[in-house]
């Protein structure tokens, strides 16, 4: 009786494109939550290096199935790195997004509340300025004298 066993694992090699695809995935949401070009040069830098492994990994399947999965696991690991860092870079440019947000809207409540209340403070401050104008003014009591 001849049973044959399939694995339910995947190949490295196929986990790397896998990986490859989901790291290049986390860079665009990274992308989108507003993370810079600049952070984001590094990653794609490391990308591209993955990219390379798992086609060196592609090319030496047949050849060297050992050097394959070695190039294989190379690719998962910069493929890997890649999605976290882009995360943590899309987490923090959010959460810089949500803290300015934040700020702007205290300042605009700020303005509004001190506007508001000039408006409707300012006939009183008016009447505030002119009596102390008038309790500052010197009075004369009496008639002067012309004839001397």
């Amino acid at each position: 009786m001849n049973t044959d066993h399939t694995s339910a694992q995947t190949d490295p090699i196929t986990t790397a494109k896998t990986d490859i695809v989901a790291a290049f995935q986390s860079m665009q949401t990274a992308q989108r939550q507003g993370a810079s070009n600049t952070d984001l040069v590094p990653l794609i830098t490391q990308l591209n290096m993955a990219l390379e492994y798992e086609e060196n990994a592609t090319i030496l399947e047949q050849r060297d199935p050992t050097a394959a999965d070695a190039n294989a696991f190379q690719s998962i690991d910069l493929s890997t790195n890649v999605s976290l860092q882009a995360q943590r870079l899309g987490d923090e440019a959010q959460s810089a997004s949500s803290r300015r947000s934040a700020l702007a809207y205290g300042i605009a409540l700020g303005t509004a509340t001190l506007a508001a209340f000039g408006v409707v403070e300012a006939p009183r401050l008016r009447r505030f300025i002119k009596k102390r104008q008038l309790r500052r003014a010197r009075f004369e009591y009496g008639e002067e004298n012309p004839a001397g």
